[in-house]
């Protein structure tokens, strides 16, 4: 079974190396998050054996290398920061990341309000957004990204229109198990939650050994799986084989 530290390692750079991955000073990256200009990092190892997951809190390192552990796709959110940072003071380029990641956030939900799950909130029969819906998820899904979260559980943070849809996905497919739907939607519609599935297994991280047995990918991927006797993916060794 995969170990915290090996989970880590294998997915997340510490704050040096992620530092050097975007081109920066480890002291340039401490600036940028100091300054709310970039997502915090994912996790946080301390030097006494505490793990600190920006999704999940405060729970036993397992003996897991100390550091801070960044996503690498947010590495995209660095340049765009320091873009903003040349023509900007701090509190200037954090007001312009937020607006603009709201404002794709927002975007990318009209999209899926209309082809994946309808979102009743924020946008009425005719797709046209209600504002204070949509105001709220938006600042909301800013909170969550700013502070590191989607660095835990989305597989592509770099952009907002991934985020929005891992976010959606699990949506809908929560809202299936939370009221008691699922017998109904498996007898009358299990191609199409088979595909809701597959579609956020791919949209979401593996999570961290700890967190597991409390996420989304144990609840919405590996139970519904099971319940809609669903095969496991092969792996790439079993795919080797077939071959």
């Amino acid at each position: 079974m995969e170990t915290l530290d090996t989970y880590l390692q294998a997915r997340y750079l510490p704050a040096p190396q992620f530092a050097a991955a975007c081109g920066v000073s480890p002291r340039s990256l401490a600036g940028l998050l100091e300054d709310g200009l970039v997502p915090r990092p994912a996790y946080v190892v301390t030097g006494n054996g505490v793990l600190v997951s920006a999704a999940f809190g405060e729970m036993p390192a397992e003996a897991a290398t100390p550091g801070e552990y960044h996503h690498p796709r947010h590495a995209a959110w660095v340049a765009l920061a320091l873009r903003l940072r040349e023509t900007a003071v701090a509190d200037e380029a954090r007001a312009g990341i937020e607006q603009r990641f709201r404002s794709r956030f927002a975007s990318a939900l009209s999209v899926l309000d209309r082809n994946l799950h309808r979102l009743a909130d924020s946008f009425d029969d005719a797709g046209h957004p209600i504002r204070e819906g949509l105001d709220q998820r938006s600042g909301t899904a800013w909170t969550h990204f700013i502070n590191g979260v989607y660095g835990v559980c989305v597989a592509d943070p770099s952009n907002e229109a991934a985020i929005a849809r891992k976010e959606i996905l699990q949506e809908a497919l929560g809202g299936i198990v939370a009221n008691g739907a699922l017998a109904h939607f498996i007898r009358d519609a299990a191609p199409r939650a088979r595909q809701l599935v597959e579609q956020y297994s791919a949209a979401t991280m593996p999570f961290s050994p700890p967190e597991y047995p409390h996420s989304s990918r144990r609840r919405l991927v590996d139970d519904l799986r099971a319940q809609l006797a669903m095969p496991a993916p092969r792996t790439r060794h079993e795919r080797r084989r077939m071959g």
